[in-house]
């Protein structure tokens, strides 16, 4: 090679690190942000079904992120409960119509009585997409069979 073919072939190569590290800056952080945010959270018209036993749309932390809404929810209205006396049975996660509201349909099992399921449908109103605030929830509609259960 010539030394002009050579500069031209080190020129490129430098453009060309230089776009790829400008597109991975860029990328990494959205690519993490989605992935710690509520999914289709300003999207309005049509339910969306996330989680269900058949459908799996969230990943591992945003399904433990609404989780832990649909237990502070139940703390809230019913509790306060101490949650290493339940077991997790499943967890149903519906973007409704509007933006910004999800509906979570959440079954646990006490670990005392097992034939027993307790199953609260709530429906919240997110103020923040970052799943990171999960605490920063309206509660819209909220029913759930721990006031029977109780009695």
């Amino acid at each position: 090679m010539s030394k002009t073919k050579l500069q031209k072939f080190k020129n490129r190569s430098i453009i060309i690190a230089c776009i790829v590290v400008l597109a991975l800056a860029f990328l990494i952080p959205q690519i993490y942000r989605n992935g710690h945010s509520a999914p289709y959270c300003y999207s309005s018209g049509t339910q969306i079904t996330l989680e269900s036993k058949n459908t799996h749309k969230l990943n591992d932390y945003q399904k433990k992120q609404f989780t832990k809404m649909a237990r502070l929810a139940i703390d809230k209205k019913d509790g306060p409960f101490d949650w290493k006396n339940y077991q997790n049975v499943s967890i149903s996660v519906y973007k409704m119509k509007k933006p910004s509201v999800y509906g979570i349909i959440y079954k646990i099992r006490p670990v005392i009585h097992q034939k027993n399921i307790i199953t609260s449908s709530i429906i919240v109103k997110l103020s923040d997409r970052d799943l990171k605030s999960y605490h920063k929830f309206e509660t819209k509609d909220y029913s759930s069979d721990f006031s029977n259960f109780l009695d």
